[in-house]
């Protein structure tokens, strides 16, 4: 046990950096209960050290010895602990000098300032990675260790214990701040892919909302990166990326958008070096062109990268190509488009890309289990677009859009037809998607019925057969309404005759509607035609 303590403490000098403000603090509040002999009742089992200390209130905590990043305490900070810190120290003063370990992590700290104080610049650009101890291989060790704990027996725990393995990876980011992004990104990749391979191997489909979590990471710390010019210390980082970002475009996943849009964030934040770019895109080229020739099976996984790939390279000829042969295989590419928009400025390249989506979304909303889903994916898709630039330049395409995604584009497009004065067509689509008078703002029914009344004649109509149709004294108060609309508007035409006649034809039909029939003479129509 002695020799698992030794060696938990030097993964513990590692975690915690003595040059942040947060660590030393850390590690002086936990000196400061372990000398006050606040803890008690440790006990070891197996790899696990727990015990209780007595802050003010009562706390029970324990270790993993085996990983640094794995640990539990009840008190209600999130983290590593004070409470920890001491449970560490009391355990190891039993066979070591807390007072060396302590003294070896502040030399980890003064050693650093002491080296790069005599070093030349450039030895300081190609160094620095080494003196601050970050490589790929360190880290990639320690989160593979970490995903260890990953419950992946459970499809229902696997999403909780893969985010507080994140979560936990996260406490002990570099301390240069350069850095932090960069960890961020590699965690988030790497436990991404982890979780697609559990996944498929165990058929876990639930797992949707953990995916698009880490993809969110990684785009987050992706645009921090991209903000800045890299330093030349990342480069094997780079490296890295460029070369591992094929597992993605070849993998099999149960979760080809999140799958797909991972890579895209890499590529379009990360790896922007055009001949970078070129390399990859022909690399996929080559293969897709193989499995062809081959009479294989194409991966929608790996031909939409290589559509990214060509979208940014700007061979949009191509990218349109592969994406209506595609859609035309019954993936819904669609679903991918509005990330590509909001790489594009409001000219014509955004323009031939909506007009390649236009056929494709009616398929995509067929596929969507309730409207809720249609709406969604209609937010997700105009929040990627400049609508009053599009507006402004293309109306007409702008016009086509919101008619593609009837009818949960209705209340964009009836704006649109309203404001242009197009009543008629604004009130074909109130009828189109089932609206009655009741449901439409009182002012535009108002303004309809000045500047063109007979366009409400359908609306009105319809509305009178519905409310009749439910057969209670409520609806029939609301019917009567509505012939009074009707009547005025058939006045206001010269069309007192069609009036007649359609009243006649209604109070021949509800005859045996004694209430309905009521509603109408305390509503003056009855005795006012003085039938």
């Amino acid at each position: 046990m002695a020799a698992l303590l030794n060696d938990y403490a030097k993964k513990l000098q590692n975690h915690l950096q003595p040059e942040r403000d947060s660590h030393q603090k850390l590690v002086q509040k936990g000196l400061l209960l372990y000398r006050q002999h606040l803890v008690h009742d440790k006990r070891i089992s197996g790899r696990f050290l727990r015990g209780k200390v007595q802050d003010v209130t009562p706390v029970d905590c324990g270790l993993d010895l085996f990983d640094p990043l794995f640990f539990d305490c009840s008190c209600p900070h999130d983290g590593f602990c004070r409470h920890l810190m001491a449970l560490f120290f009391s355990a190891y003063s039993e066979e070591n000098s807390v007072f060396d370990w302590v003294r070896e992590w502040k030399r980890r700290s003064t050693d650093g300032d002491i080296l790069q104080s005599v070093k030349r610049a450039s030895d300081l650009l190609e160094k620095k990675a080494e003196t601050s101890g970050q490589n790929i291989s360190m880290w990639l060790d320690d989160f593979h260790t970490a995903f260890e704990e990953i419950n992946v027996n459970d499809e229902f725990l696997l999403d909780l214990s893969a985010r507080e393995v994140y979560r936990r990876l996260t406490l002990f980011l570099p301390v240069e701040r350069e850095w932090e992004p960069l960890y961020k990104l590699t965690a988030a990749y790497e436990l991404f892919k982890y979780i697609n391979t559990i996944c498929l191997k165990n058929d876990f489909f639930s797992s949707t909302a953990l995916m698009q979590f880490l993809s969110g990471e990684a785009e987050e710390a992706a645009n921090q990166l991209s903000s800045a010019a890299l330093p030349f210390v990342f480069d094997p980082f780079i490296a890295y990326f460029r070369e591992n970002t094929r597992e993605l475009a070849e993998s099999v996943s149960l979760y080809e958008l999140e799958t797909v849009d991972f890579y895209r964030i890499l590529w379009s934040r990360l790896l922007k070096k055009e001949n970078w770019r070129k390399e990859e895109e022909a690399r996929l080229r080559k293969e897709i062109l193989n499995s062809i020739d081959a009479g294989e099976n194409l991966s929608s996984t790996k031909v939409l990268c290589f559509i990214h790939l060509a979208f940014l390279l700007g061979n949009d000829d191509t990218a349109l190509f592969f994406l209506r042969q595609l859609a035309q295989s019954g993936v819904n590419t669609v679903v991918y488009m509005p990330y590509w928009f909001l790489e594009l400025k409001a000219d014509e390249r955004l323009f031939r890309y909506i007009s390649a989506a236009l056929p494709m979304i009616p398929r995509l909303l067929e596929t969507c289990g309730d409207d809720y889903d249609k709406a969604a994916y209609m937010r997700m898709f105009f929040r990627s677009i400049n609508e009053q630039a599009l507006s402004a330049q293309q109306l007409k395409l702008l016009e086509k859009l919101y008619r593609a995604f009837l009818p949960v584009s209705a209340p964009k497009y009836g704006d649109i037809l309203f404001l242009s004065a197009r009543y008629r067509e604004w009130a074909e689509l109130q009828t189109l998607i089932g609206n009655t008078p009741e449901d439409m703002a009182k002012e535009k029914l108002e303004r309809v019925a000045k500047q063109a009344p007979e366009v409400l004649l359908p609306l009105y109509h319809r509305a009178v057969g519905i409310c009749i149709g439910e057969k209670n004294r409520k609806s029939y108060q609301k019917a009567v309404r509505y012939l009074k609309k009707l009547k005025a508007i058939y006045r206001k035409r010269h069309e007192e005759e069609r009036w007649y006649a359609f009243f006649d034809e209604i109070k021949e039909r509800t005859k045996r509607m004694r209430a309905f029939q009521e509603e109408c003479r305390r509503g003056n129509l009855t005795d006012a035609d003085g039938i």
